[in-house]
């Protein structure tokens, strides 16, 4: 049950005080600073968008002031990075996914459902520091052939690939069949771009139905907010 009335109930049912007054994360201003591209915030974006929760989207520009005084409140020194309502700036995509997941309801509504998200997206995030040798690579030359050894199909891409399609079910379309969650959102997003020509191959989920259902049925879910969202080359 996602969105503002599931948060709100579950806030109102873990006060101790039935008197206090629920004061809801999702109507007080969160504000994002990111680069003016989908990456690593895009699935923060969704999530916002879907949990109605009200947001501030700061795109800056590689080399601005702007990044360099984000990159300095950062705890991390790295973005994205999200400013609660308390005023307190946190860092890491994932665990800023995780945290909107939970306060809009996208998430598991058990403590194994929630392990279970959390492992297809470290996989994920596995999948995604080894292809940072194609994404970190200055060489042009040593890059073209890398993003080609990369999309081959007997790849580390490919492999691990195969472990998230068996961590699906026939049951699906979603990681917890019929619920979409933050994992869902997450996987889409990073494929979205792999699935171009100039950033991976057409047919990268040929071989995977599972995957390939469940990333089409994210994308139908959301449909409004992908007709809508700012144009970006990536």
């Amino acid at each position: 049950e996602p969105g503002k009335q599931w948060y709100q109930r579950r806030v109102r049912g873990s006060l101790s005080d039935p008197g206090v007054k629920c004061i809801s994360f999702l109507l007080v201003m969160h504000r994002l600073t990111y680069f003016n591209s989908r990456g690593y915030a895009e699935p923060i974006r969704i999530l916002c968008s879907l949990g109605g929760v009200s947001l501030e989207d700061v795109r800056v520009d590689r080399g601005s002031v702007e990044l360099r005084e984000a990159l300095a409140a950062s705890p991390g020194g790295c973005v994205p990075t999200l400013q609660l309502p308390t005023n307190e700036v946190v860092c890491q995509s994932l665990a800023i996914t995780r945290y909107l997941g939970a306060i809009t309801g996208y998430c598991g509504s058990t403590p194994i459902e929630n392990l279970k998200l959390d492992q297809f997206a470290e996989i994920l995030y596995d999948l995604i520091a080894a292809y940072d040798t194609v994404v970190k690579e200055t060489n042009p030359v040593s890059k073209e052939r890398k993003k080609k050894e990369a999309f081959k199909n007997d790849s580390y891409f490919y492999r691990y690939l195969g472990h998230l399609e068996a961590l699906l079910t026939d049951d699906g379309p979603f990681l917890l069949q019929a619920k979409m969650t933050w994992a869902d959102i997450v996987i889409m997003s990073f494929l979205e771009l792999k699935q171009t020509p100039n950033f991976g191959r057409e047919d990268l989920l040929a071989t995977f139905p599972r995957l390939s259902a469940q990333y089409n049925a994210v994308r139908k879910s959301i449909a409004g907010y992908l007709k809508n969202r700012p144009k970006t080359p990536k």
